[in-house]
């Protein structure tokens, strides 16, 4: 699964209401040039952590400064693997 879309998609459901035109371009990318506030960061570490069975314990190490720091973290300290398909992972943090 391409994990800059899973990002972006992932960006609808941390801010379903008002997405402020949140976007990320490339992996790259500094959390903070997303458009992303310290709420919706938060949200955003909690449903990839549900995806890859991050415990909470873990996910407290966490501190990403780019968008691949997240993946990357996840990555290290996975319990599951991720779905198959954007589709999928979006039902399952709904």
């Amino acid at each position: 699964m391409d994990k800059l879309e899973l990002f972006n998609a992932l960006i609808s459901v941390v801010t379903p209401i008002n997405s402020n035109g949140a976007h990320a371009e490339s992996l790259d990318e500094n959390l903070g040039d997303t458009g992303l506030d310290s709420l919706d960061m938060l949200m955003m570490s909690i449903y990839l952590s549900d995806l890859y069975g991050v415990s909470e314990e873990d996910l407290k190490k966490m501190q990403p400064v780019i968008v691949l720091d997240m993946f990357t973290f996840m990555e290290e300290h996975k319990t599951k693997e991720l779905p198959l398909t954007i589709k999928e992972a979006l039902v399952l943090v709904k």
